[in-house]
């Protein structure tokens, strides 16, 4: 039975008042975008807490129109005056040949280091595979460990990590912790790293004459060890990272442990904010010794940070999807992909590749980045992009693999920060079997999860609607 035809006509009505107030908001953002300074930031952030302690309500018990735009009118203001990095994100490649072609590994030089011979690397699923891991071999380093992270609490996770590196310390070993501002909640903990020897450092401190600075942080999250072993991945030392993801309280994530030359790339990393922060240049046997062959993985280290002439985060996942051919699984906390990898992700799906995305469902900590996330899923799932919600606890991966040989892990979100403002480290890891686990944890997400349909994106109400599209307006802020 055909809809009546003023029914019909309703809906298209709606559907383009939705697209053109999109575009009309967009572009006045975009145009206001490129009078203002970096001070529009600092009231961004500050506005912003506020904000999503109400929205936060509201998403949670439901509430009316007022409660979920009201708080959003300081953050459109000030979300329309961001400021954009003076950095290349448009870029230009189109490869006639696959993933799995030399050609394509000879085109990672692009990412400054390229991929290193002779590693080894393994991939460690939640709190329980990576902190037991991680803190057996923090007890046995003897001459440096170097910790770079954005989230240090002091809770048990926190404290437990805190006993080991005040007795490596003591002992000897050169311990350096790195906490950005804006993640560091130790309190009196810090007081018992430093009187142990541990030179501990915050990144950027955040007061009111650096409010101009305030979102040039670090989301890093690298431990290194005598310069020989390495852990990348999206952990916090919290205990949400706690468990195995067997409740909502334990968050679901995923790390790899590296040996082998690659770990001198990721010590670069560090050093790159270290140097920064302090001016002490980190050198001799105990930082960057001889690293000996460990395997036969490809590896490669990619950093990035705010003063990059182009975003080597963006870049990366950039080309290891235009050059797919068969499959793209992607696992991501914070989902709201700009334009260009949108259609990147459209135009493999429609030349036959296996496109799947799997997000946070309505159990993610920041409720205003799903609604960002599904203003788009609409244009994904039509486009031939199956999105998955996953259910269970908060997803806080960072992952991709491809043609079941590229793979990567780490800090790296699919959104406008971690493209253009973080400080970001991912590990890349060029191997069939360690792709092969990568995707068998990525298969297990998407067997917890609920497949979203076009049809459910177009039923979720007007203030649902409203909501994703004023979230999205945003999304240069997340």
């Amino acid at each position: 039975m055909e809809e009546p035809v003023s029914m019909a006509n309703d809906k298209t009505t709606s559907s383009m008042v939705w697209s053109r107030l999109a575009h009309c908001v967009s572009a006045l953002r975009c145009g206001l975008a490129q009078g203002f300074g970096p001070w529009s930031s600092a009231v961004f952030r500050i506005c912003f807490g506020l904000s999503r302690r109400l929205s936060l309500t509201t998403f949670k018990v439901g509430g009316s129109l007022w409660f979920t735009v009201l708080p959003l009118f300081p953050l459109l203001f000030t979300g329309c005056l961001s400021t954009s990095e003076s950095k290349r994100m448009q870029y230009q490649y189109d490869p006639p040949y696959g993933v799995e072609d030399m050609q394509f590994l000879r085109s990672q030089q692009a990412l400054r280091t390229g991929l290193r011979p002779g590693n080894t690397a393994q991939l460690l699923e939640n709190g329980d595979g990576v902190f037991l891991r991680m803190f057996e071999d923090l007890r046995r380093a003897k001459h440096s460990i170097n910790i770079e992270v954005f989230i240090y609490d002091d809770g048990k996770v926190g404290h437990e990590l805190a006993a080991i590196l005040c007795e490596r310390a003591r002992a000897g070993v050169e311990v350096r912790v790195l906490v950005d501002d804006m993640g560091s909640r130790l309190d009196a903990l810090e007081t018992d790293l430093v009187t142990a020897g541990v030179k501990f450092q915050v990144y950027k401190p955040v007061r009111l004459y650096t409010l101009h600075t305030v979102e040039h942080r670090t989301h890093r999250k690298i431990v290194t060890i005598d310069g020989k072993l390495g852990y990348c991945g999206g952990f916090g030392f919290d205990d949400r990272w706690m468990g195995n993801a067997r409740n909502p309280d334990e968050w679901r994530d995923l790390a790899v442990r590296v040996e082998g030359p690659a770990v001198a790339q990721m010590q670069h990393i560090f050093l790159e904010d270290w140097l920064h922060t302090t001016g002490e240049v980190l050198h001799g046997d105990g930082q960057f010794p001889s690293i000996p062959l460990t395997g036969d993985m490809l590896v490669q280290a990619i950093a990035s940070s705010r003063t990059d002439q182009a975003s080597m985060s963006k870049l990366m996942m950039y080309m290891a999807i235009q050059a797919a051919r068969k499959r793209i699984w992607i696992a991501n906390a914070y989902f709201v992909p700009d334009l260009q990898i949108r259609l990147a992700l459209i135009r493999a799906a429609k030349r036959g590749v296996d496109v799947r995305a799997v997000v946070p469902g309505p159990r993610i900590d920041l409720p205003h980045i799903l609604y960002a996330s599904r203003y788009y899923q609409g244009e994904l799932i039509k486009g031939g992009v199956k999105v998955l919600e996953y259910e269970p606890t908060m997803l806080h991966t960072k992952a991709m693999v491809v043609d079941g040989v590229w793979s990567t892990v780490g800090s790296i979100n699919f959104v406008a920060r971690s493209f253009k403002k973080n400080a970001e480290a991912n590990v890349v890891i060029y191997d069939y079997g360690f792709a092969s686990r990568l995707e068998k944890a990525i298969a297990a997400d998407f067997a917890l999860s609920r497949p979203i349909t076009l049809e459910e994106t177009r039923k979720r109400g007007f203030f649902h609607h409203l909501r994703e599209l004023c979230y999205s307006l945003l999304s240069e802020n997340y």
